[in-house]
């Protein structure tokens, strides 16, 4: 599990090292004379997430899932569910789940981050025995 830290926190220092600008926010543009200028909202922030899990990547190329069977949403929505649940699991000291994983659900990730976060979920399920989310059935 210190790869998944390892992923973890290479994913919130590209997101940290990324540059803030809120909408119409003054900034200070110095030249011969300081004027005041006013910049358009950009969210040039992208993520990528990781995954140095040994067997993930072989797992996940084997696995026969189209991206488009389902939204950003649904993924974001067990994303953050399974997120409390592993954070459950490494509350309790669970040998698998050595990390605590910070993912905020108000941040938008992308589809390709959640997308692959979620099969990361489901690779960790299978590999572990470890149901973190009941499905319904």
């Amino acid at each position: 599990m210190k790869h998944l830290l390892f992923i973890l926190v290479a994913f919130f220092a590209l997101a940290a090292c990324s540059s803030y600008t809120s909408f119409n926010q003054p900034e200070i543009v110095n030249d011969d004379t300081t004027e005041l200028a006013t910049k358009e909202p950009t969210d040039s922030t992208e993520y990528e997430l990781l995954i140095l899990d040994v067997g993930f990547e072989n797992w996940f190329a084997t696995r026969n899932m189209p991206a488009t069977a389902h939204s950003n949403t649904y993924y974001k929505n067990w994303n953050q569910r399974y997120v409390i649940e592993w954070n459950i699991k490494h509350s309790q000291g669970h040998p698998y789940f050595e990390n605590h994983i910070y993912y905020d659900p108000f941040v938008d990730y992308g589809f390709d981050v959640n997308y692959k976060l979620y099969h990361y979920f489901q690779f960790v399920e299978e590999k572990t025995g470890v149901i973190l989310v009941q499905r319904g059935r």
